[in-house]
């Protein structure tokens, strides 16, 4: 009997570790979020506070439009009211005045004519929409382009760490090969020291390019909206898609797809309505109106239909400006600079975006004649150390030459990954300046 509750009481134990092993096996599996570009750019994107407000300028925007566009209909307004002359002169201008008066009424306006105010006004609001809208699209880009930067940043920094592994690991089997030939007392202490150190070396180099790997992970974290006991993979290696551009077509590119430019270029627009808006400010404004109220007095509180008239009124009325102090110069001359000074800014923001892409396209060009030369001296260097260790077997070349074989190694390797980095920010700039993908 003890012997089966000892066996029952194993079994609820070992049950209770596999639990527990599993919930936690779970825990660490879910607590590993795997990352490629495309899912990092879309937390990004959603994580993004100014991308938020970017689409409520948008949306204020819009209510500013139908703002403005209710000038052009109609204006109806009514009244209702209840007051009690409750102390009055007796006095022959008081003589009809009773003790309370009572109104109802409705009345209704409609501008005729501005002139163009109103529509030029109108028109600014649905451009400054328009303008809003590239504004926000050019921020999206701008959001792309950094998490991408920040994701080949990461990377770049594994990439970094596993060499600078690769490279400890080399150095344990210099170390290995050397004590293979002190069996046969060929190794001077000289080599023994030398070959240490040349081990201890290595081991700051990949401390700091771990600390430099989890640094650059806890800035992705930040952009993606990532929780800090998050565990990020990436899964996305550097771009390995090379393009050649032709200048001339990646110019026009810029300047159909670039929303900032576009942005430039609708906000003359928008300029150009509020000036003309301005303008409409000398001429006459012309509108119609009509009311209809019911009203009376009476000595009671309570007034019945014979104390209750009816009121009707209808016309034109034309507002003339003769005379504002200078204000509606001041305020034209205001516009006019406006717009200059936004088409001044479209002029200066093609020539910069322009130049920004000639010098990503040069870049791009050598960057990708670069990597050509880093892969062949990365091969070349691989062969080398290899031999480097066949021949340091047999005594032929020494400790140092060794160690030099593995540091040329190591450096084309991080060479070549340093440029992979750059073809890739410099893709993701010419991406964000054309939008062609």
């Amino acid at each position: 009997m003890l012997r089966n509750v000892s066996i029952n009481y194993i079994l609820i134990v070992a049950f209770i570790i596999f639990f527990q092993l599993s919930a936690l096996g779970q825990e660490n599996k879910s607590t590993t979020l795997k990352l490629d570009l495309e899912k990092s750019i879309d937390m990004a994107l959603k994580s993004s506070e100014n991308f938020q407000i970017q689409d409520n300028e948008v949306k204020r925007n819009k209510y500013k439009y139908n703002i403005e566009r209710s000038e052009i209909l109609p204006q109806i307004n009514g009244e209702l009211g209840w007051s009690n002359n409750f102390e009055y002169p007796d006095v022959p201008a008081a003589a009809h005045t009773k003790d309370y008066d009572a109104y109802s009424g409705v009345a209704i306006s409609q501008k005729i004519f501005t002139f163009g105010k109103v529509y030029s006004t109108i028109k600014a609001a649905k451009d400054a929409i328009e303008v809003s809208k590239h504004d926000k699209e050019t921020l999206r880009q701008k959001i792309i382009y950094d998490t991408k930067l920040a994701y080949y940043t990461a990377y770049l920094a594994k990439r970094t760490l596993e060499i600078a592994e690769d490279s400890y690991q080399n150095a344990l089997k210099n170390k290995e090969i050397l004590q293979k030939r002190s069996f046969t007392g060929r190794v001077s202490k000289h080599d023994n020291i030398k070959i240490s150190a040349d081990l201890a070396a290595r081991k700051p180099t990949v401390n700091n390019a771990r600390t430099s790997y989890y640094s650059a992970i806890e800035t992705l974290k930040v952009i993606l909206g990532v929780e800090q006991n998050k565990k990020l993979e990436l899964t996305e290696g550097f771009s390995d898609q090379h393009f050649s551009f032709e200048r001339d077509s990646m110019a026009l590119a810029l300047y159909n797809n670039q929303p900032a430019i576009k942005s430039l270029a609708k906000t003359i627009f928008e300029k150009e309505s509020l000036v003309n808006s301005k303008k409409a400010a000398y001429y006459p404004e012309v509108s119609a109106f009509a009311s209809w109220s019911h009203k009376g007095n009476s000595n009671n509180s309570y007034m019945g239909k014979n104390s209750l008239d009816d009121y009707g009124i209808a016309g034109l009325k034309v507002d003339i400006p003769f005379w504002t102090g200078g204000k509606t110069n001041a305020e034209l001359e205001q516009a006019r600079i406006d717009k200059k000074n936004a088409e001044l800014r479209y002029q200066q923001g093609k020539e910069d975006y322009l130049l920004e892409l000639d010098k990503a396209l040069n870049e791009y060009k050598g960057y990708v004649e670069t990597l050509e030369s880093n892969q062949e001296a990365v091969r070349l260097a691989e062969k080398a150390f290899e031999l480097s260790q066949e021949i340091f077997q047999s005594g032929q070349i020494s400790v140092t030459d060794l160690n030099d074989s593995e540091l040329k190694l190591t450096n084309e390797k991080l060479n070549k990954e340093i440029t992979l980095f750059n073809i890739s920010i410099t893709l993701a700039k010419i991406e964000r300046l054309t939008l062609i993908r």
